[in-house]
């Protein structure tokens, strides 16, 4: 799967996520801090492979 619809599907997840929170249901906290750390790895490894392309 490409990168960039990987992190888009975890950022519509985390949305989700933090709307149920807000709403008072099922709070998983450990599931938002999972997505907002895949989110920042995929970004780190994209930020990384474009920033090796540049030289």
């Amino acid at each position: 799967m490409d990168i960039e619809k990987e992190i888009l599907k975890l950022k519509k997840e985390l949305v989700i996520l933090r709307i149920n929170k807000i709403a008072k249901q099922k709070n998983e906290r450990h599931k938002i801090k999972k997505t907002q750390h895949r989110i920042s790895q995929l970004l780190n490894i994209n930020y990384n492979k474009n920033n090796q392309n540049a030289y």
